[in-house]
């Protein structure tokens, strides 16, 4: 037997690496001699760069950006190998878990960070620019990112101004006669594990505007911003936002690559499986252990787990996952991602407290019991 061991982050609690190895750990505490593949996944939000190094490697850059409220960070991203690509991950400099939950406004934050490392990238003479988006502080229609890379906006009274998210209305013409030179020439990426368009019901400011700290009023304020920014860009481009899906990811922060750049969206995970060469590593596998940290109804989208269960299924390969915390019908999540079996680590934990402190003991724990309950008697071959 040949285990694969394909995990997410335990967003706020592990990194995917660690997670990783203490399963693995657990298993092998149990049966030494069993070979396992530590494979730990991403799907274009946090932790991206770390898994393609830990993959891949590449060389660190590690310039000195603005932060999602405009404060002075070191902050990095990765060049591969071929000298060429930069993958950037928005997380880095303009990321949620950068601010005290009290910062979190949306109303009040920018995406220039991530932009200015996308600036530097370009200054190294690279080729492509891979963006993982998520993990988001942001509602600001990439508009940080854009004056970055030499997009200026004017208000009415034809003042220049750097919009964040609740002054997007207020934007009265975009230029773009002064964007960095090579801008058009270099190949953009969007690794992005959402679908939602950019306005709407389903649109960045609704759907994401409460997660990243906006009430009730900043999520209309938002939401008329990015519909605001949409019709300028129409008008300037012909680019209809509301036509491609995927535009709302990060608060719409890949909206002027898309619009102005021709970039194109793909699923994170797809696009780290084909640099990680993640095909021969399930390949070779006859079990797969996959988790994140909460395992809900938003797992099914484009989630790394949802993703290693379709390449599991599709293979016929027994599929064990491993979460934090199940919020909803565990025997619903079981069936639509056909999982044989799920481990909860907050079933086992004293407290919310518990399970976070000693999130690595209890996934030691359940990688034991992984292999002494179930590896001998149900994942038979």
């Amino acid at each position: 037997m040949t285990i694969l061991i394909a995990p997410d982050s335990f967003k706020d609690c592990l990194p995917a690496i660690n997670v990783t190895r203490a399963l693995c750990n657990g298993i092998k505490s149990v049966k030494k001699d069993i070979k396992v593949i530590l494979f730990p996944m991403a799907d274009g939000g946090e932790g991206t760069t770390e898994i393609l190094n830990y993959h891949i490697s590449g060389r660190w850059q590690t310039p000195e950006v603005n932060d999602p409220l405009f404060r002075k960070i070191k902050s990095r991203y990765l060049i591969l190998n071929d000298r060429k690509t930069a993958v950037i991950e928005l997380a880095k400099a303009s990321g949620i878990e950068l601010l005290d939950s009290v910062e979190r406004n949306p109303l009040h934050t920018t995406t220039l960070g991530a932009g200015e490392l996308i600036h530097h990238a370009l200054d190294q003479g690279m080729d492509e620019v891979i963006l993982a988006v998520g993990g988001s502080a942001t509602v600001d229609g990439g508009t940080g990112v854009a004056s970055a890379l030499g997009f200026r906006f004017y208000d009415k009274k034809g003042q220049e101004f750097l919009p964040t998210g609740g002054a997007l209305s207020k934007i009265h013409r975009i230029d773009a006669s002064h964007v960095y030179d090579r801008f058009r020439q270099v190949r953009w990426t969007i690794a992005s594990d959402v679908q939602n368009s950019l306005n709407g019901p389903e649109g960045a400011a609704r759907v994401y505007g409460p997660q990243k700290g906006a009430d009730a009023l900043a999520v209309e304020q938002l939401a008329d911003g990015l519909e605001h920014i949409t019709e300028l860009i129409k008008r300037d481009t012909n680019f209809n936002a509301n036509e491609h899906p995927g535009t709302g990811a990060a608060g719409g922060a890949a909206l002027f690559l898309m619009a102005y750049g021709n970039a194109q969206l793909h699923s994170g995970f797809d696009i780290l499986a084909e640099l990680t060469h993640f095909q021969t590593a399930i390949d070779a596998a006859t079990l797969v252990i996959s988790g994140e940290g909460r395992l809900d109804a938003q797992t099914k989208y484009g989630k790394v787990v949802s993703s290693i269960a379709h390449h599991a299924n599709k293979k016929e390969i027994p599929l064990v996952v491993v979460c934090g915390v199940v919020s909803g019908d565990p025997v619903v999540i079981k069936r639509a991602l056909g999982v044989e079996l799920l481990f909860s680590i907050r079933e086992r934990a004293d407290s919310d407290d518990d399970s976070f402190k000693n999130v690595e003991k209890y996934l030691e724990k359940i990688g034991g019991e992984i292999a002494k309950k179930h590896i001998s008697n149900q994942f038979k071959r």
